[in-house]
């Protein structure tokens, strides 16, 4: 099960369910596997694994973001211990480092954004914020403070404000103001739980857990039902990434493939080469797409 994939240069990342993060070097043709199994690092780390700081978080791997120098994992672990983002450095040695989980509040990871000089880390207590130069943690947000709803399993990064699907309904933080706006039914959420925001042209879209799609009308400050014409279009949206002048809305039943030229909809499912028609995430490299399953990675080859 294949929940986050991730580009850097010709490397591939990969994050599975219980099997740690994969690398795939493209131009070498080599996999490495990292999980929080094996001997401590540099004779750094002893006692227990799940308290070794120079590996892997966990070994289920919900959210992989690309920086500059490092690639940010975030980890979703249900005991006790466990759990939180790390990241892997390759200048570095050892290369991973791993946070603690802001007094337990970044722990079961649904979704994380840079933002410049800091990154922010969604999980089911809500919204933390890193301080990239310092490694310590700088904030927190949940329901008492503004947002929409404590299980942040969206973050869209905009110059001047901060966008969450949440489930309850979609939220903005003004980074300069530091003032909250709520999104929901009354603002044309219809559908409560929201599973991922992209940028799209010069619009937001929004995919809710049901399958509707949303798109933000800034004029009217108010979301729009978005209705495509693929035959797959009522199934459960996981994620929604812009790749090769296309929206890929990932879902229960396939991907809504919506041509950004032509304006049209159409869908890949299994009759087209998928592995599976449960798809998490989809991401893009030189010429090709890769989507993230429930039972491995297809990758779909683009003629140039």
């Amino acid at each position: 099960m294949v929940y986050a994939i991730a580009v850097q240069g010709d490397q591939m990342w990969f994050g599975t369910y219980g099997g740690g993060a994969t690398l795939y070097d493209k131009a070498k043709k080599v996999f490495r596997h990292y999980t929080t199994k094996g001997e401590p690092m540099d004779k750094i780390d002893d006692g227990k694994s799940i308290r070794w700081k120079n590996l892997l978080s966990y070994n289920h791997v919900s959210a992989i973001v690309p920086d500059i120098d490092r690639i940010w994992f975030g980890t979703y672990f249900y005991g006790y211990g466990g759990g939180g983002i790390s990241y892997y450095y390759p200048q570095r040695n050892p290369p991973w480092k791993r946070f603690n989980a802001n007094n337990g509040r970044a722990k079961k990871i649904n979704s994380m954004a840079v933002d410049g000089e800091s990154l922010w880390v969604g999980s089911e207590k809500g919204l933390s914020l890193l301080d990239k130069k310092s490694e310590t943690w700088k904030g927190f947000y949940s329901a008492e403070d503004g947002l929409s709803g404590n299980f942040v399993n969206a973050i869209l990064v905009q110059p001047d404000s901060l966008w969450m699907g949440t489930n309850g309904g979609i939220s903005r933080l003004d980074k300069v103001k530091k003032t909250w706006k709520t999104y929901s039914q009354k603002e044309g959420v219809t559908e409560i739980e929201v599973k991922s925001l992209a940028k799209v042209e010069q619009r937001i879209w929004a995919g809710g857990i049901g399958g509707a799609i949303f798109e933000y009308d800034p004029i009217a400050d108010r979301w729009n039902k978005i209705g495509p014409t693929d035959p797959i279009r009522s199934g459960g949206i996981h994620s929604i990434t812009v790749a090769k002048e296309r929206v890929l809305i990932c879902r229960d039943n396939g991907v809504s493939l919506y041509d950004l030229s032509t304006k049209q909809w159409e869908s890949l499912t299994v009759s087209d080469g998928l592995l599976s028609n449960t798809v998490f995430c989809a991401v893009e490299d030189k010429n090709s797409i890769w989507f993230g399953t429930d039972k491995g990675v297809s990758r779909l080859l683009l003629k140039p």
